[in-house]
């Protein structure tokens, strides 16, 4: 490589590093000048009087896993008797099994294709799922706990390695590994920000997602609340609203954030067991679900959860 095309490269580098360091500056003022500083994010705006958790499923040896798909259906992992796999629960109760014999899912989420992505740790891979459950492909030598699909097919994940991306491409690339094991992730409603919660810290980054290159200026953007003997949460999942709020999954509760990154409360966690995984389902996403160990909750709000896939316009080709 010579000089001259060294230099070229060094130069496009900081030039895209500047325009990405510029957009989230930009991201973040607008975000700012959206906010009511006097409580306009306070949980009173979220949460409705008299609606409380109620148990929509319960009976499981272990519940994971929280998505829902464009009918506000919501989607999770469960150990049940002899079945362990994917189920689908509607609004009214009914619940299926889709995708049988698949343990060891963590997490779910849908891409721009309409088709169900889901994370098994334990057999180091992601997977791809058709309409009907069936396993279609997996992504091997990947040990991912949570993930992210964007409108143009790409994944982030989390897991010990920091966070890692994945173009539409199926090439990888580390995108920060000064981050010790990640947790949870979640897109911003206009997909231009992703929060990534870190294990043992007490934090969750924010970065500013470039299409196509990944994600750069990370940084810490939420502190989670610490229990009462001062030990730190994990925040093992999050989700979002249309009004940029963040719901952060820990031991103590569903820690709410406005969209700069301010604390607004803690809801109270369905049950005495640990909250896992949280995602906005039901008519209109106007549900809080929640998976507790062996039971399935839910709870009404005034928010509305963000469906990323309806702001899909390009045709996309699934890197898996």
């Amino acid at each position: 490589m010579t000089g001259k095309n060294l230099s070229f490269e060094s130069h496009d580098a900081l030039r895209k590093g500047r325009e990405g360091a510029i957009y989230f500056l930009l991201l973040l003022a607008i975000r700012l000048l959206g906010q009511n500083f006097s409580g306009d994010m306070a949980l009173s705006k979220v949460l409705i009087e008299d609606e409380n958790w109620e148990t929509v499923a319960d009976g499981f040896t272990h519940g994971a896993a929280a998505c829902s798909d464009v009918e506000g259906n919501f989607y999770f992992s469960a150990d049940q008797e002899n079945q362990k796999g994917i189920f689908r629960l509607k609004s009214n109760g009914t619940r299926s099994l889709i995708a049988a014999d698949t343990p060891g899912i963590t997490s779910l989420a849908f891409g721009p294709d309409g088709r169900l992505y889901g994370c098994r740790p334990i057999f180091n891979e992601i997977c791809l799922f058709d309409d009907n459950g069936k396993m279609l492909k997996t992504f091997n030598n990947i040990k991912a706990y949570d993930l992210a699909v964007t409108i143009r097919g790409e994944i982030f994940y989390t897991g010990e390695a920091g966070m890692m991306f994945v173009d539409a491409s199926g090439s990888r690339s580390n995108v920060v590994t000064r981050m010790q094991t990640t947790l949870g992730i979640c897109l911003s409603p206009d997909m231009g920000m992703l929060a990534v919660s870190e294990m043992n810290s007490g934090h969750v980054w924010a970065f500013s997602v470039l299409p196509m290159y990944g994600a750069v200026n990370g940084d810490t953007y939420m502190t989670l609340r610490k229990s009462s003997n001062g030990s730190t949460f994990n925040g093992n999942s999050i989700t979002v609203d249309t009004a940029g709020r963040f719901y952060v999954a820990t031991k103590v509760g569903l820690q709410m954030f406005d969209a700069t990154g301010r604390i607004s409360g803690v809801i109270a966690k369905p049950s005495k067991t640990d909250l896992e995984k949280v995602a906005f389902a039901g008519p209109d996403r106007h549900f809080l679900y929640a998976t507790c160990a062996n039971a399935i909750y839910r709870r009404k709000t005034k928010a509305r959860g963000v469906w990323h896939v309806a702001f899909s316009k390009i045709k996309v080709s699934p890197c898996l």
